[in-house]
Parts: structure tokens; sequence; C-alpha cells
């Protein structure tokens, strides 16, 4: 058993640092920006600080315990650490944690304006409808629990003058979450340069609920 638990580590640091890298290729986040984490077996395992995120290996991937000591005390573990163990206090039901700069989605949120996910059935069924977290200080504990509180109304919360934060049951569900917010924002701002949209009704979006049972 104790073998399963630690191949079950590794690949899980394999996963959250192959996460973090696709993050960077994609454009999603920068190379000083950005953070994931997942929490299994009482542990909290999140990408480390000062880090080239393009190339990040799976031995820069934190682990902290339950009682929030830091396991790995070599890893300078990421500045919003704090902002994913409030979310995970507040959501038991997050397993996965994706935090990045998309910048059209980021745009929106410096904006203060709502991104529309009810102009596509996907961004519907994935997104449901975001929330905004008002600004705070990166890192800091007054961001950490504006976040939290956020995420007690949404799986996807817009941070004023920041970023995103996607919650997920899995690393590759709130990773989608992203990649689809950014998707949406790019095609918000698209069809407002056409001159026209048009939203999926209330019938519309709640027959996509059922589908996929919301």
């Amino acid at each position: 058993m104790q073998k399963m638990d630690t191949d079950k580590l590794k690949s899980l640091k394999k996963t959250i640092a192959s996460m973090m890298r696709r993050l960077y290729r994609m454009g999603l986040t920068t190379t000083s920006g950005g953070n994931i984490s997942a929490v299994w077996n009482g542990l909290t395992l999140i990408t480390s600080s000062q880090t080239d995120k393009a190339n990040m290996k799976a031995r820069e991937i934190g682990i902290i315990d339950e009682a929030g000591n830091n396991l790995t005390p070599a890893l300078k573990l990421s500045m919003e650490t704090g902002m994913h163990q409030a979310i995970y206090q507040t959501r038991p039901d997050v397993k996965a944690i994706v935090h990045a700069h998309p910048p059209f989605s980021t745009a929106f949120a410096v904006a203060g304006k709502t991104i529309n996910t009810s102009l596509m059935g996907e961004s519907w069924a994935v997104l449901q409808q975001p929330v905004v977290a008002p600004y705070a200080l990166m890192g800091s504990e007054e961001l950490a629990q504006k976040v939290a509180r956020a995420a007690t109304q949404s799986d996807i919360i817009l941070m004023a003058n920041h970023g995103v934060v996607a919650l997920g049951s899995n690393i590759l569900e709130a990773f989608d979450r992203i990649e689809v917010l950014e998707n949406c924002a790019k095609v918000n701002i698209l069809v407002q340069l056409l001159g026209s949209s048009k939203s999926l009704d209330t019938q519309q979006q709640n027959d996509i609920n059922q589908l996929f049972g919301k």
C-alpha cells in the first residue's frame, strides 16, 4: 500500500508540473505567474515559487500536510498558497485549483465587465456563471478570504486587476475551465466587434443543465 501511495504522489506531482507547462505553452500565464494545486490523502500539492513555469518539473512541486507544515522545505511555496488553502477549507468538494493570468479573461476582470458564458453551449455547460472577487494585494490573507468567499458562488472566479481562479474535482477539470473561459472571453470580444450577439435563452440553458446533471 505504501508503494502504491508513493507512486500516486509521484504521478500527481508529474501531472501538476505538466499542466503548468501546458498553461505556459498556451499563453494562459507567464513565467512568473500562476499556480496549480491538488489535494490528496490529507496533503496539498502546489507549484513552487520563483521557478520557470515553461519548464516546471515534478521535483518543483511542494507538499503541505493537514497542519499546514511545508514537507518540502527546500522549496519556496507559491505566494498564493494561503488562497488555495482557504478555498479548500471553504469548498471541501474541490480537489484541484488552477490560478492563471489568461489575457482576455483577465481583461474583463480589469475592466469590471461580465463575461457572457451563455453565448455558446460549451461555455455554459462548463462554466455556468463566473463571479468576481474584489481586488486585494497578491499573496495576502485578505485576497485569500475574498477569493474563498467568491468560491462559494462559482467554480470560476475573476480576480479584479489580477487573473482567474478555476476549481475542479480534478486538475484536468480545473484546467478545462480556464481554457474554456479564455475562449469564451475571446468570443465575447469578437461579437462585440461584430455589433450583435444572441445568447442562449433560459430554456436552452436549462436543457444544457439537465443534459449534464447540473
